[in-house]
């Protein structure tokens, strides 16, 4: 008790006041005991009633002060400080303010952290890749980056490939003991390595692209597509691309109901991916080339389509797998248009799309009857194409369909041509020796029927889709665009399937001597088929438009001028030369990232220093000084004949003529053939340096059988011997998958 009242006895300014606030404290703990003389400090915020009496409010939770709730008063905070307020509503933001950014930065870490390991992928791909130079020189669209792991070509080596031509022409100069030449890695200024760009989505393009444009893109495809393959109507889809790009922005749910295969009001998820698919090979007609858009918009498809598990296949899929395997077609992946078309041939073959009462009892309609006829025949004509192509199996055999199937109206004959072509093809097929065989030659007899029913497929051409030949000046100066292509094309084939037939006697050395006639014959396809290619490219867009349709018909008869020269130098090269540049040319005038370019670069880029190295090896002073090749006979190309109404028998001796003393110099100079150039085969192809090596070839092969006239007796081996004489494996089996 006195040390509590003991600041009232000694009263000291300073300390009083600090012991006043001592005793006030004290006298709160012990509030039941002894009550202050002096009132305590109340807060700043006090509810009303604790203003009034100037007491200390104390709060109890709720609002509420603990003197208010004991006196039963209404306890009013009406004068609470806004400030406080404001403050705490000011740290509340600031709180989520940087818990927001908190959250943002940890997504950022681990976006960047994905990039990391992306790029770390990529970089251990590049080194990979850098061990093999070859591989990596690429000519690709700037605007294109080519997806990775994509097959181009299947790993079973068939006769009809390149890399099947290229390991036999290998294996003949190594035997030769012709030294290999290894790449050098490409510097960076002549071959450039492609930039990995991010891959783009579609999503973007459909968000500001607009109804005409896509309508555009379904025109081409109609002109350039639909005019040969009619295997669905793209003109119902172009007239309804306003409803297709607003389901396409919305992703609203679709009917996919497609049970009722005629012409349908709602559209479906698969009528969008169909005119998705026809929009992307537009793009792909228009820009030359593939590029990231439109694989971008395909491989948005794909993931939806030909699944295993599917309860059903419908007609819709059979039509968007063909359209998808024409798609991989022009941009130049042939082993995925090979795979697309035979899921399309096996799902056509589940619906029974291949027997007529099959279709009788499953499309009750008359015009949905005719447009499945149309999408088998298309499937079946697109299957024949890209198995030449691939050099693999059918996948629908002529036995399995019914013989009573009709066949597609008058009102595509260009389709019924096509069929009678795929028939044609299916013969050839079968009589084409298979890789390994004893004899690679084609039985007289069988050549002869191939040969007549050949001709007979040219006969039933209708006559507005027959070709008026050039040579003949029977090509109009004005005629349709559309017209044009179809009698090119069809031409085209028929040259190419004579081509096959008589190829086989140009096989060798000996099989030109015993039959001169045959092995005339099929170069001259060759060189009529050089012709007609020119003149469309002269006259018309055509060509560019679809290099990748008619680089096939170039590629196989420069093989054939190829194997001609190679083998019958005499003969053949100077009658040859002049279309052999004119081929050349078209090739140059061609754009740099052509396939044309590609391919015939790879097959020769490792031939040429080697067969530059057999002249220095082999090159007697004889021939530099001009000795002249003893004179032979040999029927002449057939200038003014109609290669089409030409046949074997038909050589007389009124075709024949003195083929002339073939010289060293004659053609190319043999200073050309020196060791290669550094960068001969490290960096990409120069148009004019590629000319000037192709010519060079060219007058090697022209030299060669004098030189290996020469080194008679320097071989021992018989297996040497044999192949000296055109019997075994030469160098012109480079070129037959090329063919």
């Amino acid at each position: 008790m006195d040390s509590d009242t003991k600041p009232l006895d000694t009263p000291q300014p300073a300390p009083k006041a600090r012991k006043r606030n001592t005793a006030g404290a004290d006298a709160d703990t012990n509030s039941e005991i002894i009550q202050p003389l002096k009132r305590g400090k109340y807060t700043s915020i006090a509810c009303d009633e604790c203003k009034k009496r100037k007491l200390k409010c104390i709060p109890a939770g709720d609002s509420k002060c603990e003197r208010c709730v004991s006196t039963g008063l209404t306890c009013v905070f009406a004068s609470r400080s806004s400030r406080a307020v404001k403050d705490k509503h000011v740290d509340s933001q600031q709180f989520q303010t940087l818990s927001d950014e908190l959250s943002q930065l940890r997504q950022q870490v681990q976006d960047l952290v994905g990039v990391v390991r992306d790029l770390k992928e990529q970089s251990q791909e590049i080194r990979s890749d850098s061990s093999h130079p070859r591989e990596i020189i690429t000519i690709e669209s700037p605007a294109w980056t080519p997806r990775e792991g994509v097959p181009k070509q299947p790993q079973f080596v068939g006769p009809t490939r390149s890399a099947f031509s290229i390991m036999m022409g290998e294996r003949s100069l190594n035997r030769m003991c012709i030294p290999t030449f290894e790449s050098s890695p490409p510097s960076s200024a002549q071959s450039p390595t492609l930039s990995r760009s991010p891959l783009a989505t579609d999503i973007g393009y459909w968000d500001h692209c607009t109804a005409s444009d896509i309508t555009k893109f379904l025109v081409v495809f109609q002109e350039e597509v639909e005019s040969v393959y009619p295997f669905i109507d793209i003109g119902e889809y172009a007239l309804r691309s306003q409803e297709i790009l607003a389901a396409i922005r919305n992703g609203s749910p679709l009917n996919d109901d497609v049970s009722d295969t005629s012409s349908v009001i709602t559209l479906s998820s698969k009528d969008i991916e169909i005119a998705k698919v026809a929009a992307a090979i537009g793009i792909v007609l228009e820009t030359n080339g593939a590029n990231d858009l439109s694989s971008a918009i395909v491989e948005s498809v794909e993931r939806n389509v030909a699944r295993i598990s599917n309860p059903r296949v419908d007609l819709k899929e059979v039509q968007l797998l063909t359209m998808l395997s024409i798609y991989h077609f022009h941009c130049d992946e042939e082993l995925l248009a090979w795979r697309a078309i035979g899921i399309a041939a096996r799902e056509a073959l589940e619906m029974g799309l291949h027997r007529n009462q099959s279709l009788l009892d499953n499309f009750k309609d008359p015009d949905s009857r005719r447009l499945a006829i149309r999408v088998f025949w298309c499937v079946y004509v697109l299957d024949r194409r890209w198995s030449f192509g691939t050099s693999l199996s059918f996948a629908l055999i002529d036995k399995d369909i019914d013989s009573e199937l009709p066949e597609p109206d008058a009102e595509f004959s260009c389709l019924k041509c096509m069929v009678g072509y795929g028939r044609l093809c299916s013969k050839l097929w079968d009589a084409i020796p298979p890789f390994g065989s004893v004899s690679q030659t084609i039985p007289d007899d069988t050549a002869v029927a191939l040969d007549l029913c050949t001709q007979e497929w040219l006969k039933s051409i209708p006559s507005h889709l027959q070709l008026r030949h050039p040579r003949l000046g029977l090509a109009p100066r004005s005629q349709s665009r559309l017209l044009f292509r179809l009698r090119a094309l069809l031409y085209l084939r028929g040259n190419y399937a004579r081509i096959l037939i008589y190829r086989h006697h140009l096989m060798s050395a000996a099989s030109i001597s015993a039959n001169p006639n045959s092995a005339w014959l099929v170069v001259n396809f060759a060189l009529d088929t050089i012709q007609v290619l020119m003149h469309l490219h002269a006259t018309s867009d055509i060509y560019s438009r679809q290099q990748n349709a008619f680089n096939y018909f170039l590629l196989s008869a420069m093989a054939v001028i190829f194997l001609a020269v190679c083998h019958a130098p005499a003969v053949f090269a100077v009658p040859c030369r002049k279309p052999f540049l004119g081929a050349v040319e078209l090739v140059r005038g061609l754009s740099r990232h052509s396939i044309v370019s590609r391919r015939l670069w790879k097959s020769i880029r490792g031939l040429v220093p080697r067969m530059r190295t057999l002249s220095l090896l082999h090159l007697d002073q004889d021939l530099l000084d001009g000795r002249t090749a003893p004179n032979s006979k040999s029927p002449a190309p057939l200038d003014s004949l109609d290669v089409h109404h030409a046949h074997v028998a038909s050589g007389t001796s009124s075709n024949r003529r003195a083929a002339g003393s073939v010289r060293p110099s004659d053609g190319f100079p043999l200073g050309e053939m020196m060791l290669p150039h550094a960068d001969l085969v490290s960096s990409a192809p120069d148009m004019f340096q590629m000319r000037d090596d192709l010519l060079s070839l060219f007058d090697a092969f022209g030299q060669r059988q004098q030189i290996w006239e020469s080194t008679n007796g320097e071989f021992s081996d018989s297996q040497d011997l044999a192949m000296m004489n055109g019997e075994g494996e030469d160098i012109s089996q480079r070129f037959q998958g090329l063919i």
